[in-house]
């Protein structure tokens, strides 16, 4: 199995993931992804629109 280091677009941290899920694995935690998820929701909302 051949392993590469990616590096986490919302906390910066390095983690590794096999080089098959390279493309698919972006958030080194489950935390990253909400956050990620959280940020998307909250900017397709026209800001002058409040929930």
């Amino acid at each position: 199995m051949e392993y590469v280091r990616k590096t986490c677009p919302i906390c910066g941290r390095e983690f590794i993931v096999l080089k098959k899920v390279e493309e698919k694995a972006i958030y080194c935690t489950l935390e990253c992804l909400s956050a990620a998820q959280g940020r998307v929701k909250r900017e397709k909302v026209p800001s002058g629109i409040h929930a």
